[in-house]
């Protein structure tokens, strides 16, 4: 809501709902509770509602339409464009504004998982209904691909459900573009069995390594590869040693004899930092939140399998020239890589849901984070170069003749991961005709734009 609410509006939204927690512009809390983590997502609410029910979710949304006022709807405020749990047999149930760090927490009394964030502090809503990779997608696909049923509160206020047994199109649809549709108040998710710790933490190595590492990368994305093992791959720059340095976060699923052998490549590197250990599974992630007020740029791409170890080593030397450039981004800026087996995610065709990145592919997070305002225009120069090298090499291996058809027909985009707006045709890719039919029925007044504009 960016635009002033008039005091007689929030009189009236209380009458409505007497409990509903409203907070104001001139309200002590108002600007920790529009920050969010990509700094152009902030917007200037008007208000800040807290609804506890759907029946208040419903209510706000009539509200809102009656005296036009523009919404968006907010979970771990992770989101790049600016918009608890119980368990059930293997079934979890999340309700809407949930973080996968409580999930986790509820799944793990019960020895199961969900396939949710590699970071816990991101909510459950915008990663399950855009996509979701996580520590176990090489396992079991993406967080769509793990979605039962939702419960939905479309712009007119209705509620549904959506199933595959119930309002199959509109399913459909929330499977990868879910944000377009309606709020989203409950989620029933897959729960697979995790009953033993993983292996994983992060290790250090020189820049010299580079190829050993995409080497090991590469073995992950193999189709071979049983679903165990997942791999952070991250470029940053040491303020000790005063050079870019690769940190690698592994992921094994299984005994730590297991995986040490499955990493041996890495471990025989010697890492400078080592503290990969046996945890919990609730346990293995990081949190993405980078203290402070930071000012953070994001654009993504993704690579196409085998990795090109020679063009990452190019990319990698034009990090360190960027960073030399830029003084005031060498601390929190990174060029990231999330790697894991494609077998689970492109066993589900392009087509059978939203979501239009499948492939035999990874994704490529290009993400400067600076103080100083007066360089965005040199970050966001070169995060634009970046990303540009990234989809030339992209879709120049689409054309191999030899290429599967889900790889040739993904996007290469992931929309949680669009920091500049990408248009709703390239995101959606061979989906995107379909899903504008579906938004003129659902949504034909087009109130959740801020996700994605359909229309």
């Amino acid at each position: 809501m960016s635009s002033p609410i008039s005091k007689s509006a929030i009189d009236e939204l209380h009458t409505l709902i007497p409990d509903l927690k409203i907070i104001t512009p001139d309200s002590p809390e108002y600007e920790a509770n529009i920050d969010r983590w990509f700094f152009l997502s902030i917007k200037r609410a008007g208000a800040v509602v807290f609804p506890t029910s759907v029946a208040d979710t419903s209510s706000i949304l009539r509200f809102t339409q009656k005296h036009s006022i523009p919404i968006a709807a907010k979970g771990g405020g992770h989101g790049l464009r600016g918009e608890s749990s119980t368990e059930e047999g293997n079934k979890i149930i999340a309700r809407g504004g949930a973080l996968w760090s409580e999930v986790y927490a509820e799944a793990e009394k019960f020895d199961l998982a969900p396939v949710g964030g590699i970071c816990p502090d991101v909510g459950v809503g915008g990663f399950v209904l855009h996509g979701g990779y996580g520590f176990l997608s090489s396992a079991h696909g993406l967080g769509v691909d793990n979605m039962l049923e939702v419960e939905v509160v479309l712009a007119d206020g209705s509620v549904v459900c959506a199933s595959d047994s119930e309002n199959q199109d509109l399913f459909w649809a929330m499977k990868g573009a879910g944000g377009c549709f309606g709020i989203v108040t409950e989620f029933v998710l897959k729960g697979h069995e995790q009953k033993n710790e993983v292996w994983t933490g992060k290790m250090i190595f020189p820049k010299t390594t580079l190829k050993v590492v995409v080497e090991m990368g590469n073995r992950i994305l193999e189709r071979e590869n049983k679903g165990n093992a997942v791999m952070g791959h991250f470029w940053g720059y040491s303020t000790e040693s005063e050079e870019v340095m690769l940190a690698i976060i592994p992921f094994y699923n299984g005994p730590q004899n297991e995986a040490e052998e499955f990493f041996a490549p890495l471990l025989e590197l010697n890492p400078i930092v080592n503290k990969a250990k046996m945890v919990p599974f609730s346990q293995s992630g990081d949190s993405a939140t980078v203290a402070g007020k930071w000012r953070k740029l994001s654009v993504a791409r993704s690579m196409i399998t085998p990795m090109n170890a020679d063009f990452l080593e190019e990319r990698l030397n034009e990090f360190e020239e960027f960073l030399q450039k830029v003084p005031d981004a060498r601390e929190q800026s990174i060029v990231g890589f999330e790697i894991m087996g494609t077998r689970a995610l492109t066993s589900v065709k392009q087509n059978e849901t939203a979501f239009a990145d499948r492939g035999n592919h990874t994704t490529v997070r290009i993400i400067p984070i600076y103080l100083n305002e007066d360089n965005y225009e040199v970050c966001k120069k070169w995060c634009f170069e970046m990303e540009r090298k990234f989809q030339m090499e992209f879709e120049q291996r689409q054309k191999d003749p030899l290429l599967d058809e889900t790889t040739r027909s993904s996007t290469g985009v992931y929309l949680n991961y669009d920091g500049f707006g990408l248009s709703a045709k390239t995101i959606f890719g061979v989906n995107y005709e379909r899903l504008v039919e579906l938004k003129k029925k659902y949504d034909p007044q087009n109130v959740f734009k801020n996700c994605v504009d359909l229309l």
